[in-house]
Formats: structure tokens, C-alpha cells, sequence
């Protein structure tokens, strides 16, 4: 430090020169509070002291008391005004706070006053990165590098925005430098972490987050960064742990709040996210249509419509070209049934932004066969630009597929087909991918405990109302088509694919007071844990319909896997399996775009799929202790009147005629059926299998031996087809 640094009372050795000196150490070293002290008692003998303000100043700058540094900055700028480095620190300060205007003007400051000032030039490349102004950003960190090669910092912000370019690899390179430059600095560790997860090397990425942890522990945003990756492989439980902590740091941050929102939108659990993004909303510093975007889906997927369409209006009234709001708009129309409102919010996406695949996909699948020829000309064309993206496009494939099904050109729609799903299987590359031999053990757990002995010892044990109507099959299969025609009489609510089964079974731990897996739990089920689970499950369903409707219909597919556990939670519940042809059921999964079931992508996954659901439903065939009412998905569209007055018989109610003009019901309905339950009755879904039979003959080869449409479990067992049919 130059003498013209000291004050002229005491000299260059005097006690205001010792205070600071020793102030300055305990700066450099990281003792914020100490180096706090001792810069006070420097402005105490000398209060206009220009180094002491200036680093206190600097002290506030790194505790985050950005406006109580920049008066002290301020003030020792005014004593020194040739200081180019408290100008740019002035910058920096301005920068942090978002006044970015004044944080430009600062650094330009000090590069007038000092042009190959690499600090200054750092700084202001930050400014213009905030900006988005990428290109003279990156100038200005190359123009400090060249300067002085030795500049971390403007290595390692070089990095930085060359990964906002896209350009990951180059950033790499950068970042690695940066912390060989300078290894223990945690900072620079998180960077690394990024370039490497931008290249998708999760586990490289982790350790440099956790590297920098080590150095410097509490550190939120590199929490939550381990947490992405985490997330990235699809371990979205281990995820949960490390997104908390970040935001237990740092709780006013609404992004860790959004991520986590979206954690849990991963992880199947709506509730969750919409008390994450009403949270996010609420520490937000500014509006921004994003997170009222987020707020709806969840809303969305919790069937709360009308609060689901608030937001995104609400999104629309802050950016009114916003293409995602109007998107998701559009998917409330299409589950109200209001399809052309649906087709124009489509339109208003597409509208806001021309090259958006998604809207173009939603426009094409609801439209199919009727796509007026300038949509389609304008899917083909984004589906030959070579700049789009791998999962936009199989989004868009899986679109054009069901046009060119619609118009009768299957070898196409089949080429379409197998290209979107070959992308969407390498999407999920080391993340959620489908184990079939995982499925496999599932199901022989769930056929060794579920057995003949388990429902006699939990006997009585459930409850005995008649309420909940269990509509079940593979995806594909009539689901939708039977709750919406038992939907379509008065005294039935449908509620749509409700996850309360899995949610009950994944609850049985807590039932019976363990810490373990459900699957290690099924052994210590019995009559007051089934009872339990049961009356947690009955009372969720009231959340549906206000617990008014006589009957209330869930129609969950999956429920085929949770069956067992369901009959002994209500013996007099109403339990109908839908079947299908396998193969068409197979083709169905093949052309749909399917956003959580993960093996409808892949041919062998399917056969295996279909092999074990084939295996289970025989299992239940000889042990559960009720009824299960088949309905074949032929007979349904064939003759529907003798189908839907069984399955009133079977719920214990009353003919009504509505239930053949389910169509014309109107409710919410949240599946891939969702156009064709608009329609009346059709049957040219039978038997499609055979238009695909050339390009998936071994699929078909490989799907279990079926039964024919309309056989009854007597006729089944009889023919040696099935086991003994489980008592009335």
C-alpha cells in the first residue's frame, strides 16, 4: 500500500496505520465481523478516512448489505474520484441489487479512468450477461483475460456464458482452468459442477458441488444444485432432501421455490407443488407469468379447473404473448370438453410463438383427421427444420402419426411412431428408465402376499359402504369410456383417475408403524391397519365430490396392481376390470404420447408389461374375496345398452337412458381418451391392430394368449383359460 493510503495524523506508523493494517488482514482472511470492528474504529479517530469506508463498504458488499455498502463506497468515491476500483465495486454493488443501469455506468466509470482494468471489465461483463447481452459479455471477460491471464474470475464468467450459449463443452475448458487457478475457492467448484451437469455428467457434477460444500458448507444454491442432479437421474426422493436444505438457507429465494415445485410435480404430487408455487408467488420480487403458469398445471392435475384457468389468465394479464399460457389454457378447454375454445387457445400459442412444437402437436392430435392442410403443411415443415430439438420433436411425431392415421397412411404413421419413441426412450437415458424385471418382482411380491390366507385373516376388517366404484384395466382398454357412460347417470360422481390407490398402498409403512419400503411392509398388514388405511382413503374421496354423489368412480388403470389391497379396504365396493384386445391395447400405448408411463415406448416393455398384468389379473381371478365385473371393450362399443345396464346392476342402481348419451355429458375428463369420449359410440377402433400388423408382428407374437371378446369368467375356466371365478 502507497503512504498517500495513511492518514497525515501519526504518520505512515501511527495508530490510525496499525488499526488498519490489521483490519486489512483479518479482511483478507475471511473474519468479516473482526475486519467490520476494526474499519469502524479507523472511521472512529478519522471519520473521513477513503480506504476504511471504502472496505467497510466491501464488508456490507460481501454480507449482502448492498445499499449500506454502496453508501460507504459512495462516500469514499467522493474523496477519491480518481479510484477506479471503487467505482467498479460501486458496479458490483449495483449489479447485485438489479439496478443495472447504474451498475453499467459505475464500471464505465472506472474504465475511463483505467482502461485495461480487468475488474472493472469482469464486472461490467456481468452487467451485460444479466442483460442478455451474451456476445459483448463474452468480449469484455476475453478483452480481461488478455489483460490478465491470471484473473480467475474472468475465466471462470467466461465459462459462464458460453454455457448460457449452449456452448458446454468450450465452457468446460474455462471453468476447469479457473479452478486449477485457484482450488479452493468453492465458488469456482459449483461452476465446474455446471458446465459438467450441461454435458450431462451428473456424477462429475455432484462432486464438484459436493467438493465446494466441503469448502464452504453453507453455500444454497450448490445445495440445490446437488439436488438437480439427483433429479436429472430420476432419484427424485434423494432430490426432495437436498432442495430442502437449500431452501432452509435461503427461504426467501422463489426460484429454489419453483424447482421445488417442480420436484414435485415429478414426483406425482400436485398438493405439494401448489403450496411451493403459492410460495414462490409470495416471495417473488417481481411478477413474472412463470410461476402463475406452474400454479395452474398443478391446480391442473388436482382437477381445480377454474383455478387452474385464474392463473393462467393471471399470466396473460402480466405478458399477453405468452405462449405457454395460452397453451395450457387450451388444455382446460379440451377437459371441459369445450374443443373449440380448446383449437383456438391452441391457435394463441401458436399465434405468440410460430416455431413452439408443443401447440402444433396439441393442434394436430386434437384435430387429426380434420387438420385443415396449412397446419399440416406447418407440422411437416417444423419437423424438417434441423434446429429442432430431440423432444420437441417426438412430440411433434407422435402428433403427425395420429393425423396420418386419421388419413389412412399407416406405413408412415408407423415410421413416425417408431422414430418418437426411440427419442423419447434415449430421452430418459439414465434418468426414469422403465426395469422390466423391477416390474416382475413387484408383481410376485404383491401374488405372494395377497393370497388366499391374508383376506381371510383381515376378514371384516374393511368398511362396508358401497360408495367407491373401481374402474380398472391396462391403459388403453375403456377405461375412460365406461366411467364416462356410469358418469352420465345422476347418482354417480366420476372423479377421474384418482391416485388415492397407489397413495394408500404407499401408505401402509405408516399404517403399520415402520420405517420400511410398502413392499417390505405387506407382511405386517392386518385388520387395524386395513381398517385405517381404509378410512384415510374414504375420506380423501370426499374431496372430490363434497361426499354427496351415491357413487363415486375412480378409474385409475393401475389400480389392476392395488386391487387386492382395495378389497380388503371395501369388500362392497363396486370392482370392473376392462379388457381389450391386446394387441389394439398395444397399438393404443405405441401411439400415445404418454407423459408418465414409461414402458409404452419401447415394444419389448410392452409384451412384458402385458405378460404381467396378464399373470396378476389371473392371481386375483382365484383369490379376491369379491366380485370383479369384466366388461370387454367390444362388447362396450358393439352393444353398449346390455354393458351399461350390467354395470348398474352391479353398482345397485337404477336404469337411467343418459348413460347411452354419455356423450353429451358434460365434466371434466383428464386421460388420452379425451376426444373420443366427445363422440357417440364408434367401433372402427376394433381391431386396428391389423392396419400395424406388418411393422409390429412380433410385438403381437410376443403378447400373452387372450381371451376372445364377451368371455365370461365361467366360459374362461371352463375353457381352462383361468382359475376357479371367485365367489359372488
Amino acid at each position: 500500500m502507497s503512504k498517500s493510503f495513511f492518514p497525515r495524523n501519526g504518520g505512515p506508523f501511527g495508530p490510525v496505520a496499525d488499526i488498519l493494517t490489521a483490519a486489512m488482514e483479518k479482511h483478507r482472511s475471511g473474519a468479516l465481523d473482526e475486519a467490520a470492528t476494526l474499519f469502524g474504529k479507523v472511521l472512529e479517530l478519522e471519520p473521513s478516512h477513503p480506504v476504511a469506508l471504502h472496505l467497510l463498504g466491501m464488508v456490507f458488499h460481501q454480507r449482502g448489505d448492498h445499499r449500506r455498502a454502496l453508501e460507504l463506497i459512495g462516500q469514499a468515491v467522493v474523496l477519491r474520484p480518481n479510484a477506479a476500483m471503487m467505482h467498479a465495486h460501486m458496479g458490483d454493488a449495483y449489479r447485485q441489487l438489479g439496478e443495472l443501469k447504474r451498475a453499467a455506468g459505475c464500471c464505465r466509470t472506472a474504465l475511463r479512468l483505467r482502461p485495461d482494468f480487468p475488474e472493472a471489465l469482469n464486472t461490467l461483463g456481468l452487467v451485460l450477461r444479466d442483460e442478455d447481452r451474451l456476445d459483448e459479455a463474452l468480449a469484455l471477460f476475453r478483452r480481461a483475460l488478455e489483460i490478465a491471464p491470471d484473473f480467475t474470475p474472468a475465466r471462470t464468467n467466461l465459462g459462464l456464458v458460453l454455457l448460457d450459449k449452449g456452448q458446454a463443452e468450450e465452457a468446460l475448458e474455462f471453468c476447469q482452468e479457473a479452478v486449477a487457478q485457484q482450488p479452493d475457492v468453492a465458488i469456482l467448484r459449483h461452476n465446474l459442477g455446471n458446465a459438467l451437469r450441461m454435458l450431462d455428467r451428473y456424477l462429475e457434477a455432484r462432486a464438484c458441488y459436493l467438493e465446494a460444500l466441503h469448502l464452504e458448507p453453507e453455500l444454497p444454491l450448490t445445495l440445490l444444485h446437488v439436488g438437480l442432479t439427483l433429479r436429472r437421474e430420476g432419484r427424485y426422493g434423494d432430490a426432495l432432501l437436498w432442495y430442502r436444505q437449500a431452501i432452509e438457507l435461503d427461504g426467501n429465494n422463489p426460484n429454489f421455490w419453483e424447482q421445488l415445485a417442480e420436484l414435485h410435480g415429478d414426483r406425482e404430487e400436485p398438493g405439494e407443488a401448489i403450496a411451493c408455487w403459492l410460495k414462490a408467488l409470495e416471495v417473488a420480487r417481481a411478477e413474472r407469468p412463470g410461476p402463475h403458469v406452474g400454479l395452474g398445471w398443478a391446480l391442473q392435475e388436482e382437477g381445480r379447473l377454474a383455478e387452474a384457468a385464474e392463473h393462467y389468465a393471471a399470466a396473460l394479464r402480466i405478458q399477453p404473448d405468452f405462449a405457454a399460457a395460452h397453451l395450457h389454457l387450451g388444455g382446460v378447454y379440451e377437459e371441459k370438453g369445450q374443443m373449440v375454445e380448446a383449437e383456438a387457445a391452441f391457435r394463441d400459442a401458436l399465434s405468440a410463438q410460430p416455431n413452439y412444437a408443443i401447440p402444433h402437436a396439441r393442434l394436430a392430435t386434437l384435430l387429426r383427421g380434420k387438420l385443415p392442410e396449412p397446419d399440416y403443411q406447418a407440422l411437416e415443415a417444423r419437423l424438417a427444420d434441423p434446429s429442432l430439438a430431440q423432444g420437441p420433436r417426438a412430440r411433434l411425431l407422435f402428433a403427425l402419426a395420429h393425423v396420418l392415421d386419421a388419413r389412412g397412411d399407416y406405413a408412415r404413421a408407423a415410421a413416425c411412431l417408431s422414430e418418437a419413441n426411440a427419442i423419447t426412450v434415449a430421452l430418459a437415458k439414465g434418468q426414469r428408465e422403465y426395469v422390466p424385471e423391477d416390474h416382475r418382482r413387484f408383481v410376485e411380491t404383491l401374488r405372494r402376499h395377497f393370497n388366499a390366507d391374508f383376506f381371510n385373516k383381515v376378514a371384516g376388517a374393511g368398511l362396508e359402504t358401497r360408495r367407491p366404484v373401481f374402474v380398472f384395466g391396462l391403459p388403453r382398454s375403456g377405461t375412460t369410456l365406461i366411467e364416462q357412460v356410469l358418469a352420465s347417470h345422476p347418482a354417480v360422481h366420476g372423479a377421474g383417475e384418482l391416485r388415492l390407490g397407489r397413495e394408500s398402498f404407499e401408505a401402509i409403512p405408516q399404517a403399520v408403524g415402520v420405517d420400511e419400503l410398502p413392499v417390505d411392509a405387506l407382511d405386517r398388514l392386518g385388520p387395524e391397519s386395513i381398517r385405517l388405511l381404509a378410512e384415510r382413503h374414504f375420506d380423501a374421496l370426499a374431496t372430490f365430490d363434497g361426499g354427496q354423489a351415491e357413487r363415486i368412480v375412480d378409474k385409475m388403470p393401475d389400480n389392476y396392481m392395488y386391487v387386492g389391497l382395495l378389497a380388503a379396504m371395501f369388500p362392497n365396493a363396486t370392482f370392473i376390470h376392462c379388457r381389450r384386445d391386446l394387441r389394439d391395447i398395444a397399438v393404443s400405448c405405441w401411439m400415445t404420447d404418454f407423459r408418465s408411463i414409461r414402458w409404452a415406448n419401447d415394444q419389448g416393455h410392452i409384451a412384458s408389461r402385458f405378460a404381467e398384468y396378464h399373470r396378476l389379473m389371473e392371481h386375483w381371478r382365484g383369490v379376491l374375496p369379491v366380485e370383479v365385473h369384466e366388461v370387454h371393450y367390444a362388447d362396450t362399443v358393439t352393444d353398449l345398452e346390455a354393458v351399461a345396464r350390467r354395470l348398474l346392476t352391479a353398482c345397485n342402481l337404477d336404469w337411467d337412458p343418459a348413460c347411452l348419451e354419455f356423450h353429451r355429458t358434460s365434466r371434466t375428463v383428464r386421460t388420452a381418451s379425451i376426444t373420443q369420449v366427445r363422440q357417440p359410440i364408434y367401433t372402427r377402433s376394433l381391431a386396428r391392430w391389423k392396419k400395424y400388423e406388418s411393422t409390429m408382428k412380433d410385438l403381437f407374437e410376443a403378447l400373452p394368449l387372450q381371451e376372445s371378446p364377451g368371455t365370461s369368467c365361467t366360459e374362461l375356466v371352463e375353457s381352462g383359460a383361468a382359475p376357479p371365478c371367485p365367489p359372488s
